[in-house]
């Protein structure tokens, strides 16, 4: 599965498959596997698209805990 998204040279696109795919909690676990994978391996390349994807999904859940201001009290 890593290579698949690991393909993926766009940051974004990556991490909406990830979410679509696997959720939330598994598309970050996904993303910081892939993190280690590259550093282990000395590709900084990809080293840096897994860090904006692990960025982006950090900011898709912190906007996904915010209440609606609506259902605030």
């Amino acid at each position: 599965m890593l290579k698949k998204a690991k393909q993926k040279d766009d940051p974004q696109e990556t991490a909406d498959y990830l979410l679509k795919k696997h959720g939330q909690h598994e598309a970050y676990a996904i993303a910081l596997q892939g993190a280690v994978d590259a550093q282990e391996s000395d590709d900084n390349y990809s080293l840096s698209v897994w860090r904006d994807v692990k960025r982006l999904l950090a900011t898709e859940q912190s906007i996904s805990e915010k209440v609606p201001l609506d259902e605030q009290e």
